[in-house]
């Protein structure tokens, strides 16, 4: 079992705001006073008792290596042979290094990627204006997502993406010390929280930080008050957002610590397009710049890269009436997309980043940019015209979803899809838990791997649209490299590298 690391933290006191902007500074501050956070921190040394206790989060698996590196150690002799047989097609050859029964016909394969839809329940109602989650019973007991959890660990902890509906409606169930999100914590596991951070009280985020969570995912879809209530469907739901951010930025600082990290989902419409350029000022405004005594290492520095932005192309048949014509994507990606930019650009003179090593909004946060992050087999006109449609990923599918056997994604009542996309659109589950273990689903549906993508991958995560493409340029890679290496049977043709 790989135990967490206690973490090192300063000994020199300091200034617990300093590295922040001074607006958003005062701001902290102001919280910390509130009777809220007095009173999560009356008893006697709690900071001093709860740094002593605060542990870091382990490192998330790669996918892309995680998956590439297993098809490649499973399944490289049998390349070999089928080379030294005469052998030269290049898909072939592929093909039998990508083979994932191959891969799984001795011992566990990896879990690189576990999502857990804790609850469709949510304390907001009504839902947010886009969210197109269909309700499902909770049946799972929080024993069941512990077997699920233990079962995923092995050989390879993975990194747990908890969500739901709203998964913090769980309390100390998650996030306590004995609390699902702990126990995997402590079984190696990189955990994230998929919120939207109204629960994030003092007391919870002061546990986050203590137990090693990861990373939070939250939604901020405009800086605009009155927009953002409209897509919240509800007035008060913004400065609830902003507020618990806030109370984890000001227990991160309390306790000396840079995790857990916040990245920000904005689910883009044509109610809040033209507003990202304003989205990204406002989040460089708020995070912080720099770690106090790194001066000069502003782009090695671990809060460099926090509050990454991810745009979410609205998805769902019911919200075509929210979603950008095909013009307004391609204004979104130009000058959308520049005037980004160039807040960008103002915000690294204004902080003072060396222009050495200056990377663009872009290569900054590449899950900002839906059309630039990955390669599409058509142009921007062609991917608008598609997104104006809700069909964002079909031209950057592979021939082949390679990453798919290393994701398990389970709802609430334990049912098993391969992943995000699939439990969202619910074709027919390939199990569920509560009657079969994670890897028996999934082998008992390896034959069902040749299908994907199909119809239900349209819409793909973007994230694993990458992952795919680059786990197809390694095993082409080394497919080629096996090719140079091997030597041809007397008057076997060999194929010209």
């Amino acid at each position: 079992m790989r135990r967490p690391k206690r973490l090192a933290h300063p000994t020199k006191e300091m200034d617990v705001f300093d590295g922040y902007l001074p607006e958003h500074r005062e701001a902290l501050e102001r919280l910390l006073s509130s009777g809220e956070w007095q009173e999560a921190l009356s008893s006697n040394d709690a900071i001093g008792k709860l740094k002593n206790a605060t542990i870091a989060p382990p490192k998330p698996p790669s996918q892309l290596n995680g998956a590439a590196t297993h098809l490649i150690e499973k399944n490289t002799e049998k390349v070999r042979e089928l080379i030294r047989s005469g052998e030269t097609d290049e898909n072939k050859l592929k093909a039998a290094l990508g083979n994932w029964d191959q891969a799984m016909s001795d011992g566990d394969f990896p879990i690189l990627f576990l999502g857990l839809v804790l609850t469709l329940d949510c304390c907001f109602d009504p839902k947010c204006l886009y969210c197109n989650q269909r309700w499902l019973p909770t049946v799972m007991k929080p024993e069941d997502w512990r077997r699920i959890v233990a079962e995923a660990s092995k050989p390879l902890p993975p990194y747990v993406y908890m969500t739901g509906g709203e998964p913090l409606l769980m309390g100390e169930e998650l996030w306590g010390d004995d609390g699902l999100a702990t126990f995997a914590t402590r079984l190696g596991c990189a955990v994230n929280f998929n919120t939207n951070a109204t629960l994030i009280t003092p007391r919870a985020t002061l546990s986050f930080v203590k137990n090693g969570l990861f990373k939070i995912h939250t939604s901020i879809d405009t800086p605009d008050p009155k927009i953002q209530s409209h897509l919240m469907s509800g007035s008060e739901r913004p400065d609830a957002v902003w507020k618990g951010i806030f109370n984890l930025q000001i227990a991160r600082e309390l306790l000396g610590a840079y995790h857990p990290q916040v990245h920000v989902n904005c689910v883009l419409t044509k109610l809040n397009l033209d507003h990202f350029p304003a989205l990204v000022k406002r989040i460089l405004d708020i995070r912080k710049v720099r770690t106090p005594g790194r001066e000069g290492k502003l782009f090695d520095d671990p809060v460099f890269s926090d509050f990454a932005i991810h745009i979410i192309p609205v998805g769902g048949r019911e919200n075509d009436h929210l979603r950008p014509s095909a013009e307004e994507w391609k204004r979104f990606y130009t000058e959308v997309w520049d005037r980004a930019e160039v807040v960008w650009r103002e915000y690294l003179d204004r902080i003072g980043a060396p222009q050495e090593g200056r990377k663009t909004l872009a290569e900054h946060i590449p899950f900002a940019n839906p059309f630039r992050r990955v390669e599409h087999r058509g142009d921007l006109d062609e991917y608008c015209r598609r997104a104006a449609d809700g069909v964002y990923w079909r031209d950057a599918l592979t021939e082949k979803c390679r990453l798919i056997p290393t994701q398990a994604y389970i709802l609430p009542d334990g049912s098993q899809h391969w992943c995000g996309s699939h439990a969202i659109q619910r074709p027919e589950p390939i199990g569920n838990v509560l009657t079969s273990s994670l890897r028996e689903n999934i082998r008992r549906n390896l034959d069902n791997i040749a299908q994907l993508p199909g119809r239900y991958c349209d819409n793909c995560a973007g994230a694993t649209c990458v992952i795919n493409q680059m786990i197809e340029r390694k095993l082409t890679e080394k497919v080629r490299e096996l090719k140079g290496e091997a030597q041809p049977f007397p008057g076997a043709k060999r194929e010209a590298m």
